[in-house]
């Protein structure tokens, strides 16, 4: 969910009596996208260090699982302004492949041919000849056919085994991107047919209501590596920023921060899950149009939160392979190391591979 976006000018959905003092719009979600990713680092330092519980299980808001849902609305919500900023069918293809696949596959090649040899349990020769080894890299290729181990590659780690957990929401992404696709093809984004956004967004939600209900974790299966529960709850995030694009929903401040005091306030329940989905979603598409201009930095220090994401959980890996078992020495430990590998990847390999979109002609 790290697409960037430009909001228009003069946009009526936020009314800055001095717009001097915001920042722009997709400054604003850069900023909040590295939040997240890092707190995504926090919400995995318990369990791969195998100590302690840092959120409480009585808690309606889920930072962890907020967050996620987060950035699958503001990538709903900017994507959305891509399309109508170029209401190119190949471009606009071309730049969701171009951002989603790149930092994916090199993190994928770095952990099989780089990090697994260097701290597999398995002689060097043994490990590359194994076909887990390349199934990784070719499975994860794929992203549909994700693949999260490698050949004695933290297998004694106290969480065993996976390589890089925080890649099981990219499918999810790019099946969002696939759906939102076809329903552009189709006319989505004019001005007779976007209450096809709405019927979208309402059946996403009684589809994940029905398997709310469902016993067990997970009770709907998976399609291919991608959990059916797990994906439809992270569509509605992805179609309520839709939704809230197309329909130029008022993004008011007052309301975002009453739907945040009211889930805080909740305890933790299915209906509180529900509203959090919601609640946290406005909230981050506000907080970027809202976002303070003083906080402005050069785009290098937080666009790379899509790196920081997919290099978080090797990073603590290694770290929990090294010894460290208090889930605060980890967040210390990783979450330097995961931003300048997030940092370098956008200067390395998003940021220049997104320029060869421009190969495909001006938008």
């Amino acid at each position: 969910a790290w697409v960037g976006g430009v909001i228009r000018v003069g946009d009526a959905r936020v009314d800055h009596t001095r717009p001097e003092r915001f920042a722009q719009p997709h400054h604003g979600f850069a900023w909040i996208r590295m939040i997240g990713a890092l707190l995504v680092i926090y919400g995995h330092s318990s369990p791969l260090a195998g100590t302690g519980e840092l959120f409480s299980r009585d808690w309606a808001l889920r930072p962890d699982e907020g967050v996620l849902m987060g950035f699958f609305a503001m990538s709903g919500f900017q994507i959305t302004e891509s399309w109508l900023r170029d209401p190119h069918p190949l471009r606009f293809a071309a730049k969701r492949v171009l951002r989603l696949w790149p930092p994916m596959l090199t993190v994928s090649l770095g952990m099989a041919l780089v990090v697994g040899p260097l701290v597999t349990s398995l002689p060097v020769r043994a490990y590359f000849a194994e076909h887990g080894t390349w199934a990784y890299v070719v499975d994860n290729a794929g992203l549909l056919t994700l693949q999260h181990h490698l050949p004695g590659v933290f297998a004694s780690n106290p969480w065993p085994g996976a390589v890089n957990g925080a890649l099981w929401t990219l499918p999810m992404e790019l099946l969002a991107y696939a759906g939102l696709f076809v329903l552009l093809l189709a006319g989505l984004a004019r001005g007779r047919m976007r209450w096809l956004a709405v019927v979208a967004l309402c059946a996403l939600v009684v589809w994940d209501r029905y398997l709310e209900q469902e016993p067990g974790a997970e009770s709907a299966g998976s399609l291919l590596s991608v959990p059916v529960e797990s994906l439809v709850a992270f569509l509605v995030a992805f179609a309520f920023g839709v939704v809230l694009n197309l329909h130029r929903v008022p993004l008011s401040v007052p309301v975002a921060a009453a739907g945040m005091a009211v889930l805080i306030a909740m305890p933790n329940s299915i209906a509180a899950s529900f509203l959090m989905t919601f609640a946290v979603s406005y909230a981050v598409v506000v907080a970027g149009h809202r976002w303070p201009a003083r906080l402005t930095v050069p785009g290098t220090w937080v666009n790379g939160s899509y790196g920081v994401y997919v290099w978080g959980f090797p990073v603590q890996q290694v770290l929990a392979m090294a010894g460290i078992a208090n889930q605060y020495a980890m967040v210390a430990c990783a979450a330097p190391i995961a931003y300048v590998l997030g940092t370098l990847s956008w200067v390395f390999v998003e940021e220049p591979t997104m320029r060869l979109r421009h190969l495909l002609g001006p938008a």
